[in-house]
């Protein structure tokens, strides 16, 4: 199960991105396939992110559609790793510090792994082949970019009111539902702890969700599913008629953002937490205003985050070399759409 999550912890903070300075301090020599100003992007690099992509697609595709899959998204691999670089680099130019976010979240890997200090945490990285300084880096890292979009990009779009009204207006057939009811979990399981600490555990989470802790935050501190505990515990979509009778009882008086009880479960037990009720039919827009919103604002971040890319690739030294392309750079057509934007 360790080492489970620590390699969906390792694959999922982003890209390994440019060479870090625990990298950049090893004496070997590889080919630099790009450069980013004064950080380096080397083959084995490229390599590795490579990999990862072949193994989540395995996932999903096999043979020649796999195949063909990675050769697609392999394309993207280079600009990503320079989009990367080009956001830590930019971090440092805001004098961003994260330090303060790293130990936080060291600590609550360590908790959802049920080590005891860090030092045992480390220890558990190393015993997966990870080096500790590049497990503390490749977080570092994908917390700058993450403050970076919010600060540089984020913040910039702006949905209003009558934009979320005018577009559920024009689309409300698509948001159209059953009844039913959006759920997120906490799962404390048995065959992780042993009976006396998975009731400890469980009894913890629900306490510090009463004295009014943030709900995403004790999922990620207390749950073992690690498929969800990074987002929340979603679990979903439920059909009006498809919980078990024990589990809909526990939910069946909560209101939107509302959480039960401990709630025992053959696998252990499991604290739930209402997201959204859905009646049957088609919602009122102010029922789905914050969806709406949200919907909208991730339409316009993916075109917003590649203009504000194309503007730090114009402010920065980048070499490739000879063979590889970095799809990032801005093609005439693309600055003539966002003239035309202007």
């Amino acid at each position: 199960m360790r080492k489970r999550l620590l390699t969906v912890l390792a694959m999922g903070l982003m890209v390994a991105g440019a060479a870090s300075p625990a990298l950049a301090a090893r004496k070997v020599i590889e080919r630099i396939i790009a450069r980013v100003n004064r950080e380096i992007i080397t083959q084995r690099q490229f390599d590795r992110e490579k990999e990862k992509l072949r193994q989540q697609m395995a996932q999903q595709y096999s043979g020649a559609e796999l195949d063909a899959k990675v050769r697609e998204y392999s394309k993207d691999l280079l600009r990503d790793l320079i989009d990367q670089a080009l956001m830590v680099q930019k971090a440092n130019d805001l004098d961003i510090n994260v330090e303060t976010d790293i130990v936080k979240r060291l600590d609550e890997i360590r908790k959802s792994l049920n080590l005891t200090s860090l030092e045992d945490l480390q220890k558990e990285v190393e015993k997966q082949g990870l080096l500790w300084e590049d497990f503390k880096d490749n977080i570092r890292r994908n917390l700058l970019v993450r403050e970076v979009v919010g600060r540089e990009v984020g913040r910039t779009i702006i949905i209003s009111r009558e934009e979320s009204r005018k577009f559920f207006e024009e689309h409300q057939k698509e948001f159209a539902s059953p009844a039913g009811v959006e759920l997120a979990q906490i799962l404390i399981s048995n065959e992780k702890h042993k009976p006396e600490e998975a009731e400890k555990r469980a009894k913890d989470a629900l306490a510090e969700l009463k004295a009014g802790q943030k709900w995403a935050e004790v999922v990620r501190k207390y749950s073992d599913d690690a498929g969800t505990a990074d987002e929340g515990g979603g679990i979903g979509f439920m059909k009006d008629g498809t919980l078990a009778p024990a589990i809909n009882d526990a939910i069946a008086k909560l209101d939107s953002n509302e959480f039960t009880d401990i709630i025992p479960i053959k696998s252990g037990s499991i604290i739930l937490k209402v997201l959204e009720r859905r009646r049957q039919g088609i919602p009122t827009f102010e029922e789905v205003e914050q969806k709406v919103g949200e919907y909208l604002y991730s339409q316009r971040m993916q075109p917003a985050m590649r203009q504000y890319m194309v503007t730090l690739r114009k402010d920065s030294y980048v070499y490739l070399a000879p063979g590889y392309v970095d799809t990032g750079v801005e093609r005439p057509s693309d600055a003539v759409i966002a003239k035309k934007g202007q």
